[in-house]
Order: C-alpha cells, then sequence, then structure tokens
C-alpha cells in the first residue's frame, strides 16, 4: 500500500522528467542499489528505497542537516514549492 502511494506521488511531469520515478522502481526491485547520501538520512529514506517522495521528507532531512526547527524546515519547504 505504502508503495502505491509513492509512486502516485512520484507520477508527475517533474520527477517523472527527472528519472526518480524510475529511480524508485528500480530500487524497490533490487535492480538499482539504494544508497544515502548521509547515514543520518537512512531512517528518512528508507521507506522510499533512498528516493526523497515526499514534502515531509524534505522537511526531516533540512532539520537533520541543516539543524533547522521544524518551523524553519516548513519554511523551506515552502520556498521550494515557489
Amino acid at each position: 500500500f505504502e508503495d502505491i502511494i509513492a509512486v502516485l506521488a512520484l507520477y508527475r511531469p517533474g520527477p517523472m522528467e527527472s528519472g526518480m520515478l524510475d529511480d524508485f522502481i528500480d530500487r524497490k526491485h533490487g535492480l538499482k542499489s539504494i544508497e544515502y547520501p548521509f547515514d543520518s538520512l537512512e531512517k528518512v529514506l528508507e521507506p522510499t528505497y533512498g528516493v526523497i517522495v515526499y514534502q515531509e521528507q524534505v522537511m526531516q532531512i533540512v532539520q537533520i542537516i541543516g539543524g533547522f526547527s521544524l518551523g524553519g524546515a516548513d519554511v523551506v519547504r515552502r520556498a521550494m514549492g515557489k
């Protein structure tokens, strides 16, 4: 069920054109290795096979790597959408 939700989230022009959907599918089926840019992001990215799918993941990553508060991470998330 979670994979279906992720694929639906990735089924948009931007993610499809960037290859994110293909990466997700290939990693799910073991055709591509799952890699994390930082070990500290494994917990955040593991459910989506190392692919950033959701805005909530962006916020968690900004908090972990950038040390932002939840409010600061939300500002970054909103800025990315503009």
